[in-house]
């Protein structure tokens, strides 16, 4: 999965910048230091992000696995990306079974 190699990335970053910017502390340059502490910042996000993503993606698999087998799971919370979003409006991939199965299937 792609998520993966982005979240072993910025975490490979994140540990490099803040390498670099313990050696530009060390060596009196504060300006760069914080420059590189925004850097650090950053990938330390997407990171976190990327190991979201990746749960989810494991999440929603197992679901739809589970629901091919023939089990009925209950919905994931939130039901799908679109979940906060919609504000209980039906929209599209919702693994609510509460919601219109056509809505669903429309693209």
């Amino acid at each position: 999965m792609t998520h993966r190699r982005y979240q072993y990335g910025a975490a490979a970053g994140t540990l490099l910048l803040a390498v670099a910017a313990t050696v530009c502390v060390y060596r009196g340059m504060h300006v760069v230091a914080v420059v590189f502490g925004v850097g650090v910042l950053v990938l330390l996000e997407a990171a976190a992000r990327e190991t979201r993503r990746l749960r989810r993606a494991r999440t929603e698999c197992d679901w739809a696995r589970r629901r091919a087998l023939g089990e009925n799971p209950a919905p994931l919370k939130p039901c799908c990306l679109l979940g906060a979003a919609s504000h209980g409006q039906v929209h599209r991939n919702c693994t609510d079974p509460t919601r219109t199965s056509l809505t669903r299937d429309t693209p």
